[in-house]
């Protein structure tokens, strides 16, 4: 099977710039993030573009405040409420380039005012963002990118649970085209004059869903089940992708305050009412999934470069053949000439690398002899190599 070159979507934003002080976004994304930050009502939030202290690809927001109390908390409640998808990394980072200032404005009465300065990364702040939702099927695992400015941004990584050997999720090219808020739900195994359950906290599809296959009954929705993305191996459902709870309430949020464009529908975000909405087709754009099949991953992290080998769960690699809905080119698998060309991918030309000589047995040995949803450590293979080899 040949390894197949992911799709590189590119976006161009126009920057728009209002004479009046409204404040404008964008950020530079470079870290994961979850959270999001509300200011009161109260509180004048200000913006400014051009700062000599304000990293490129930085907006510094600036705010006043009664008192210097809670700090962070603030600083997560904003950036929770403008964009909710954003991972606690990038909180925590947000937060760490804080700035308090103070003025005295009544030198008789000791009248002091207190101003709140962070630095937000530019993309974070755009008003119509464009988003990628990718799942890849063998390793159970989501990754929400934000399309900002020609980069594919990584917002944050999910877990999921996705469809049983028996009832696959497919792979594919598709956008979210539908929402429903707190869904009803109907097994579809069942008798047709079964009743549907009801929504609400014992509902199999949680408190929302994000329909994105036209062609079948798959979607994105939370789960009554929270427990079972702890397990190693996800592939249980009857072909829908499950959520955390938490996650889809803040894909939720997101989606009704950021991507619904067309009208205003952000009061869903604290709704239990049973509502559905279609996206229109400038909507539908904005918002591409993709969903792959590949068995193993090349990463690097403070440790190394590494590989991860996931289970062919529907035992695609061993010949077992998909459905007419699934996209071969999506599907990548753990043979030697695919991980060699991975590996060479991830690194810059200049970049120090094994050797074919070095790296093409250690491929060849972890193809045959590998735990799965292990990481393995090339350094560390090497040495293994030369151990037994006593080279």
């Amino acid at each position: 099977m040949k390894k197949i070159t992911k799709n590189t979507f590119f976006i161009s934003f126009a920057v728009l710039i209002v004479a009046a002080a409204v404040f404008s976004t964008q950020v530079d994304y470079s870290q994961e993030a979850k959270g999001s930050t509300r200011i009161s009502a109260e509180e004048t939030v200000t913006t400014s573009i051009i700062s000599r202290d304000t990293p490129e690809g930085y907006t510094k927001v600036t705010f006043p405040i009664e008192d210097v109390e809670n700090i962070d908390s603030r600083i997560e409640e904003h950036l929770r409420d403008i964009f909710p998808i954003i991972s606690d990394n990038e909180i925590a980072a947000i937060q760490g380039s804080k700035e308090i200032s103070k003025k005295l404005v009544n030198d008789t009465l000791g009248v002091v005012e207190f101003s709140l300065s962070f630095n937000v990364p530019s993309h974070y702040l755009d008003p119509a963002p464009t988003m990628l939702w990718e799942l890849n099927i063998p390793e159970f695992t989501s990754r929400i990118y934000q399309i900002y400015n020609n980069d594919t941004i990584l917002i944050d990584v999910w877990p999921n649970v996705v469809g049983a050997p028996a009832t696959k999720t497919y792979t594919g090219f598709y956008n979210i085209f539908r929402l429903r808020n707190w869904p009803s739900w109907k097994d579809p195994d069942s008798d047709p004059l079964e009743p549907a359950t009801p929504p609400g906290p014992g509902n199999p599809l949680g408190l929302f869903a994000a329909h994105y296959d036209e062609n079948s009954l798959r979607y994105f929705h939370g789960t009554n089940k929270n427990y079972l993305l702890k397990n190693e191996y996800r592939a249980l459902s009857h072909g829908c992708v499950r959520n955390d709870n938490a996650n889809i309430e803040k894909m939720k949020k997101f989606i009704v305050k950021k991507m619904v464009t067309s009208q205003d529908i952000s009061w869903w975000a604290t709704s239990k009412r049973s509502m559905m909405y279609d996206f229109t087709e400038e909507e539908k754009q904005k918002f591409p999934v993709r969903i792959t099949y590949k068995t193993y991953q090349i990463g690097s992290d403070s440790y190394g470069d590494y590989i991860i080998f996931f289970k062919d769960v529907y035992g695609y690699a061993r010949g077992n053949r998909w459905s007419k809905f699934d996209k071969e080119e999506l599907m990548t698998f753990s043979t030697v000439e695919n991980i060699k060309a991975d590996y060479r991918a991830f690194h810059k030309p200049n970049q120090f690398q094994l050797s074919d000589e070095k790296l093409i047995p250690i491929i060849e040995s972890m193809v045959s002899n590998h735990n799965d949803y292990e990481k393995y450590y090339f350094d560390d293979l090497v040495k293994n190599v030369q151990t037994e080899t006593g080279n």
